[in-house]
């Protein structure tokens, strides 16, 4: 029996998808990381994929036996018995009835191709002309367990099959995609009967499970990785989402979702919406656009134009990669994001002709890290020699200002000057002399260094006074 395959949103898409943008960003910048990394962990099963699975899992039951196959729906709080007062099944409600919509037509299916041991709803008259003893009650996923142990106890209202089951007659079988381990438990303890080990037909052994993929709720790194602490943080740290779906209902954290139906297991963040709170998943329904990106992830090969600035992430991972950090384990780290994410990462930077398969930068990489600078309209840094201005003081009484630097020719007096006023022929200005004579300013005299005051020196300093 060949694995069904699931569907991720690419690391592409959720770059690319302005819808996904405009839910990343009631996150701050600091959460939407770990946002992406939940993002990129979710599982899509397509119908096909779910319709293939299930013709293939009721194959399989012995065919020496007939089944009576049933869709498991959600019945309304007034509806407390599944059968009318003639043994036919209620009718279906004319709105659409979300996942049971889908079942409900694969079993219709299923029936016309292989009719010899598959009953399709039957009534109880039919069930009794018949004989039928195996029920068959079908479903796309189960979480808290509340809907089958509901539906099931619905059934065994009606006292001709609530007599059978006491008796051991029935023996149902419960089909599903997806399940949390522990829902078997509570399904069992909700529905009507004993368990008791003095039982001769205990419900325990009366009921099996069947599903694709089994999963322990606590398990949590299995469906979201080795950062899934982030993740339950970011859910149970958003107040605009109810309380009661932040963790999905019944705290599944469950990350399958289907085509043809969104399950309420999943985290609130994607599917719940309020007048605060916008979810992805509006209405518990996949829409278009999202099928459309899944689709398409396989034909990503072109690469976006060289006039779009990359993204925040890409930017990173080619800065990191410049800088020598080339293993997703040290990405991841460095990003905050998951070890998955970090790989997809880097695939999609690999398939954009940025990064070369030993995880070096190519001339394109290159070239678009150099663009994402100019991009970020990086300021131009003054990178000429700072001078502190307390290393200036006292220099502008000794450093003459541009323009006002004398000759050194005419800087000394001339023989040939005119008579000055004071002095007689071929002598200097008296004036002019006391001006060199004159002490320097006290911040250039030169001073003798100071002396340790343990010498006890009693005639004090050098040229302080005369011996």
């Amino acid at each position: 029996m060949s694995k069904p395959t699931y569907q991720q949103i690419s690391v592409a898409s959720i770059e690319q998808s302005s819808e996904i943008q405009n839910w990343l960003s009631q996150f701050s910048d600091g959460q939407q990381a770990t946002a992406k990394t939940l993002l990129s962990r979710l599982k899509f099963v397509s119908r096909d994929e779910y319709s293939r699975w299930l013709h293939r899992s009721i194959e399989q039951l012995p065919s020496s036996k007939t089944y009576a196959l049933y869709s498991v729906r959600k019945l309304d709080s007034n509806e407390e018995d599944y059968w009318e007062d003639s043994g036919a099944p209620k009718v279906r409600p004319a709105t659409s009835q979300g996942s049971e919509d889908m079942v409900y037509s694969i079993i219709s299916n299923l029936v016309r191709s292989q009719s010899e041991n598959l009953l399709d709803h039957p009534s109880i008259p039919d069930l009794k002309s018949n004989r039928i003893r195996d029920f068959v009650l079908i479903d796309d996923s189960i979480g808290s367990g509340d809907r089958i142990s509901g539906f099931l106890n619905a059934m065994l209202e009606n006292p001709t099959i609530l007599s059978w089951w006491s008796l051991g007659w029935i023996r149902i079988k419960i089909i599903s995609f997806a399940r949390p381990k522990a829902s078997e438990r509570r399904i069992i303890g909700k529905i009507r009967g004993s368990d008791h080990g003095k039982r001769k037909f205990r419900k325990s052994s009366k009921v099996d499970f069947i599903s694709e993929l089994v999963y322990d709720e606590k398990w949590l790194k299995q469906r979201w990785g080795s950062n899934y602490q982030q993740i339950v943080e970011l859910c149970r740290n958003k107040t605009k989402v109810a309380k009661w779906a932040r963790l999905g209902y019944g705290g599944i954290l469950s990350n399958v979702v289907f085509y043809h139906s969104v399950p309420n297991n999943i985290p609130g963040i994607l599917w719940f919406s309020n007048s605060k709170w916008n979810g992805l998943l509006n209405g518990r329904v996949l829409p278009s656009w999202l099928i459309d990106l899944l689709n398409n992830n396989k034909v990503e090969k072109t690469s976006p134009s060289s006039a779009t600035p990359i993204s925040n992430d890409l930017f990173s991972l080619l800065s990191m990669v410049k800088r020598g950090v080339r293993r997703t384990s040290s990405i991841a780290i460095r990003l905050n994001v998951d070890h998955h994410y970090a790989r997809k990462l880097t695939e999609h930077a690999e398939r954009l002709g940025l990064l070369t398969p030993k995880f070096r930068l190519t001339k394109a990489g290159l070239d678009r890290l150099k663009q994402h600078y100019e991009f970020m309209d990086v300021p131009n840094w003054d990178y000429s020699l700072y001078i502190p201005s307390s290393w200036c003081a006292g220099q502008a009484n000794i450093q003459p200002s541009i323009g006002q630097v004398s000759s050194p020719v005419s800087s000394t007096d001339s023989v040939g000057a005119s008579t000055p006023a004071d002095g007689g022929v071929g002598e200097a200005s008296l004036e002019r002399s006391d001006a060199k004579a004159a002490a320097p300013p006290f911040s250039v005299m030169s001073q003798s260094p100071s002396s340790s005051r343990e010498s006890h020196d009693t005639d004090g300093p050098p040229g302080s006074k005369e011996r």
